[in-house]
C-alpha cells in the first residue's frame, strides 16, 4: 500500500487537487489518497472511485502517512491572514519544508510544490525570496522527482480565505482576458486554480525523474492534457 498525501487541501489549488483526486487517474502503485488538514475538507468522498480520506490533525507533520509515496503541497497563506511576514514564513517556508522532510523520511519519491512566478532566493521582494528559498531547500532533499509549479495570478474563488487585493486583480484579469488584443498576455500570466491541479496530475502521471520547474504558460498547456 502506498499513499498520495495532500497538504493545503482546504486552499484554492489544493482544494481542486483534492476534488480531482477522487476520480483522477493515479499512478498504478498508489492505493490511497489522504488529504491532511487542520479542519475538515468540505468534499463528498462517498462517490469517489479512488480510496480517499481526510485526516484532520493539529500537527500536520506528524500526520504524514508512513507509506507516503507522493506528497502534494498547495499549502500557503498571506501576510495579512497570518498576521505578519514572520508568521507567514513559518507556514509557507518552515512548515512546508518540515512536511517535505517528513515525507522524505517516510520514503516518498515524488514531491509536488505549488510555488509562484518569480520565485528566487535572490529576489528583492520578500515573498518571492521566501518561495525561492523553499524551492532551493526542497530540491536539496533529493527526491527522485521534484515537481515545482510556478503559476502566475491564480484565478478562482476562496470562500473561506478572503483576499481583497487578489480579488481585485482577479476581476481585472478576467475582464482583460476577454479583450482579443490583451487576451494572450493575461492568459500567459494568470491561470484558473483548477488548471494548476490538472497540470499537477498530468505531471505526476508522466513519471519523469529529476527536478522539473513549470511556469504559467507550461501549466496552461499541461492542463489541456488532463483526461
Amino acid at each position: 500500500m502506498t499513499t498520495l498525501a495532500i497538504v493545503g487541501a482546504t486552499g484554492l489549488v489544493g482544494g481542486f487537487f483534492t476534488s480531482l483526486a477522487r476520480t483522477a487517474t493515479l499512478p498504478s502503485d498508489i492505493t490511497n489518497v489522504v488529504a491532511i488538514s487542520r479542519k475538515a475538507v468540505k468534499l463528498d468522498f462517498s462517490a469517489s472511485s479512488n480510496k480517499i480520506t481526510n485526516t484532520v490533525a493539529p500537527d500536520l507533520v506528524s500526520a504524514i502517512p508512513s507509506d507516503t509515496k507522493i506528497l502534494f503541497s498547495g499549502l500557503g497563506t498571506t501576510k495579512a491572514t497570518a498576521g505578519s511576514f514572520e508568521k507567514q514564513y513559518a507556514i509557507d517556508y518552515t512548515l512546508n519544508l518540515d512536511l517535505a522532510k517528513a515525507a522524505k523520511t517516510a520514503g516518498a519519491t515524488t514531491y509536488v510544490l505549488v510555488s509562484s512566478t518569480g520565485a528566487s532566493e535572490d529576489a528583492y521582494f520578500a515573498y518571492s525570496k521566501m518561495k525561492g528559498e523553499l524551492e532551493r531547500d526542497v530540491k536539496a532533499l533529493d527526491f527522485e522527482r521534484t515537481i515545482i509549479l510556478r503559476p502566475g495570478l491564480i484565478l478562482g474563488d476562496r470562500p473561506e480565505d478572503k483576499r481583497p487585493a487578489e480579488a481585485l486583480a482577479q476581476g481585472l484579469y478576467k475582464g482583460l482576458r476577454k479583450i482579443p488584443v490583451l487576451g494572450g498576455f493575461t492568459k500567459s500570466s494568470s491561470i484558473p486554480a483548477e488548471d494548476i491541479a490538472k497540470a499537477a496530475f498530468v505531471l505526476i502521471n508522466k513519471g519523469e525523474k529529476g527536478v522539473g520547474i513549470y511556469g504559467n504558460t507550461e501549466l496552461v498547456e499541461l492542463a489541456k492534457e488532463y483526461k
